[in-house]
């Protein structure tokens, strides 16, 4: 599997890291699971109102 690097904002890196240590997950699994609550509730969004429509 291929893995691109992400430009994230330092303010924003640091919190993830810092949630991440909590857990006890790396960094990178916790951006995957951002990732796919970001996507999940998108398709909920969609599952309700129909599709998202781009500005």
């Amino acid at each position: 599997m291929h893995r691109y690097l992400l430009r994230l904002r330092d303010v924003l890196f640091q919190r993830i890291k810092v949630e991440a240590d909590s857990r006890g997950i790396s960094i990178n699994d916790m951006i995957n699971e951002l990732i796919e609550i970001g996507l999940l509730k998108i398709y909920e969004e969609e599952g309700k109102h129909g599709k998202i429509k781009s500005e």
